[in-house]
């Protein structure tokens, strides 16, 4: 039997997006621990294949569901006893439910460290009032619970302690890293549609990313020569489709589906969109930005921790149509302006390497298991 301490991380769904590409290099990557994952419902099993592929144990709990609180109860019940079961020396939590979930099935189980990292802010405009003020009393109830509370932007932490979310001595920012060579020698894809400006959108096709002002901005948009072309899939799909289709827009707009090569996508565009009610720190706009591209995405959580105004992008208000066809317009008319904020990109890249982000989360654990010795 290995001596290594035992973590088990805690996600709610294991689909993609930004949660998971934060889980994944820190669940498969740092030596001197047995891993465990669990993830509710919702599933895309080619993670699990991964994660098993790379030596971290699996397990599934049905009962974890998105903004689902009849099934919450039973849930920490069947984790606690997992855990309790295992006896983890970790408990790594990731994202709103399974933070809530599995924070208080630790404190069932009666373990000692207990780390959440939250990926991105849940309360937002586009949101329900009383289901954001439910998340919100949650989480304060769950703070107290958590050892090291680990946010992927200054920002996002801020608005968490206004909220009376925890004390700032549980706070920690890590923020998220890629494999920026990846992305910054990218060879360009041949096979888009082709005009004069480029204009890429890469996101999950889901509710609150924004598609509905993306398409209003481009019936605006009036400048020649530009497509918009969006990368994923997802359950707004076929809706998504059809929408482009009753607006006349399918020569403008145009959905690639799901990608498996986006570094030689970005490097054959001109510039990333992101026009999202929620997000964390994208992991879009930190790849966009190693491949040097300027962005244009909405002034929320902590895309202001990324994209830096006048330097490498423009942001803009959630929902602002008019700003959002604007920014396009004046980044597709002006190559120079991309040119000069594209190279402040993959400067600003540097700032999120994979490796730094491994070592931090290493600190946190190491620091944790030291201190309850």
């Amino acid at each position: 039997m290995s001596s290594n301490p035992r973590i088990f991380h805690l996600i709610t769904r294991l689909i993609g997006g930004g949660a998971v590409n934060g889980l994944i290099p820190i669940a498969t990557e740092l030596d001197g621990y047995n891993v465990t994952v669990g993830y509710g419902s919702e599933v895309d099993h080619q993670y699990v294949e991964l994660l098993q592929k790379e030596g971290a144990d699996t397990k599934q709990f049905n009962l974890i569901r998105h903004y689902n609180p009849i099934t919450a109860a039973p849930a920490v019940l069947s984790v606690a006893n997992f855990i309790r079961q295992n006896d983890f020396d970790i408990v790594h939590t990731h994202s709103t439910e399974a933070g809530i979930i599995g924070r208080a099935a630790a404190r069932l189980a009666g373990t000692s460290n207990v780390v959440h990292t939250i990926h991105g802010v849940p309360f937002s405009e586009d949101r329900n009032n009383l289901l954001n003020w439910f998340v919100e009393r949650s989480e304060v109830a769950a703070a107290p619970w958590t050892d090291a509370i680990i946010s992927i932007a200054d920002i996002i932490s801020e608005e968490y302690l206004s909220r009376g979310i925890g004390r700032p001595e549980q706070y920690q920012t890590i923020r998220y890293g890629i494999d920026l060579d990846k992305f910054s020698s990218g060879y360009p894809a041949s096979d888009l549609p082709d005009s004069e400006v480029q204009v890429l959108m890469v996101s999950r096709l889901a509710r609150g990313k924004g598609f509905e002002v993306l398409l209003d901005a481009t019936e605006e948009l009036a400048v020649d020569g530009v497509s918009i072309l969006i990368a994923g899939d997802g359950p707004l799909s076929d809706e998504l489709s059809s929408e482009i289709e009753a607006r006349g827009l399918e020569e403008t707009v145009h959905l690639l589906g799901y990608r498996d090569d986006i570094p030689a996508v970005m490097a054959a565009c001109d510039m990333l969109v992101l026009p999202s009610f929620r997000e964390g720190t994208p992991f879009v706009i930190i790849e966009a930005m190693a491949a040097g591209l300027p962005v244009v995405a909405t002034d929320i959580a902590g895309i202001p921790e990324q994209v830096d105004p006048e330097t490498n992008g423009i942001l803009i208000e959630p929902g602002n149509t008019n700003a959002l066809s604007d920014a396009i317009a004046r980044l597709a008319t002006s190559p120079e302006l991309r040119e000069r904020f594209g190279m402040a990109s993959r400067k600003r890249a540097q700032q999120f390497s994979m490796t730094r982000m491994q070592d931090d989360y290493a600190s946190v654990y190491a620091d944790l298991l030291d201190s309850n010795r």
